[in-house]
């Protein structure tokens, strides 16, 4: 296991998804391209939850109290609400998921980023398994428009060390 934090493996994943699924795009390869679109918003976000949010890596609490040594698959916190444990898995992230994130941060970059995610509401990690004929052209623009974004305000944070 290399010395590269989890957040610069996000970090590195959501910038080489987001490029791959611009050569794809540019080559017309539609379906992987929305694919790595995916992808991309994806790591993104988790290198921000991490960084900037208050999201662990940490083994989860389990209901029954006992220790738990798993390391977590996801970023998750506690949901202040519930006192449950909140994962970010696979987007697409419900509307409440994406709320928890934003709560208490008005930066207004970060706020217009995620009230765009709704173009992922039909995007899923099993496309992977499909044949690539229902792509729709215009929803892979829109999707690259979104990731093209997230990916300027997850810059953006690591350049200035905070959400903008």
């Amino acid at each position: 296991m290399s010395d590269i934090s989890v957040e610069d493996h996000f970090a590195a994943a959501a910038e080489r998804h987001f490029h791959d699924g611009d050569f794809l795009h540019g080559h017309d390869r539609l379906p992987n391209a929305d694919y790595h679109f995916g992808f991309a918003v994806e790591c993104a976000l988790k290198s921000m939850l991490l960084r900037f949010l208050g999201a662990t890596m940490d083994p989860k609490p389990r209901p029954s109290g006992r220790p738990n040594t798993k390391p977590a698959i996801a970023p998750w916190f506690l949901d202040p609400e519930s006192g449950k444990p909140q994962e970010y898995g696979h987007l697409p992230w419900v509307e409440s998921d994406i709320r928890l994130m934003s709560r208490r941060r008005t930066g207004a970059r970060l706020t217009v980023a995620l009230d765009r995610l709704s173009a992922f509401d039909r995007w899923s990690v099993h496309q992977r398994y499909l044949d690539g004929s229902d792509v729709d052209p215009s929803a892979v623009e829109s999707r690259r428009g979104v990731a093209h974004d997230v990916i300027d305000l997850h810059q953006l944070a690591l350049l200035f060390k905070r959400l903008p």
